[in-house]
């Protein structure tokens, strides 16, 4: 795979990490309008998944293309996974009752396993000496953190009001 490819592979990704949470944050609040319910909890709740899913996804996607790439390569990668989110993002926070400074820790916290998670690939191809090895490696270590985002999912994201 190339750098190219794997640029818009995490690009493409990301945007259609949005498109979901858009699509799910719409029916959600027109279900919520519909019914006399706070639409504002619709927001929140999207803020929250879309931090909740684009961290799992830069887990899996840094750590292997760290691995395959080099770092620079899965920074770059990573950014373009969890960009195109932001104008939702922005949007979501407007709509809701979380703070500001949630909303951007959150953001601020992926754009640091951006640059952090590559590292973990880039050792394991150091280490195991062997590119093939080390993505499959580090697919396997991607998944596990991504699993540990999800199970600590209640601690870290922005509460849910």
């Amino acid at each position: 795979m190339s750098n190219a490819l794997a640029h818009r592979l995490a690009a493409m990704t990301g945007l259609a990490i949005a498109a979901a949470a858009a699509a799910w944050w719409l029916g959600s609040t027109r279900l919520a309008l519909d019914h006399g319910a706070d639409a504002g909890r619709s927001a929140a709740d999207a803020l929250h998944a879309l931090a909740l899913v684009r961290g799992m996804a830069l887990a899996i996607v840094s750590v292997r293309v760290g691995a395959l790439r080099g770092w620079r390569s899965a920074a770059t990668a990573g950014i373009g996974l969890i960009a195109p989110s932001w104008p939702l993002v922005a949007l979501a926070w407007s709509a809701s009752t979380t703070s500001a400074t949630h909303a951007v820790l959150a953001e601020v916290l992926l754009l640091a396993g951006s640059a952090a998670l590559p590292l973990i690939g880039l050792g394991l191809r150091h280490w195991l000496r062997r590119a093939e090895l080390a993505a499959v490696v580090g697919t396997a270590v991607g998944a596990a953190l991504a699993a540990s985002v999800w199970i600590t999912r209640g601690s870290w994201g922005p509460p849910l009001p």
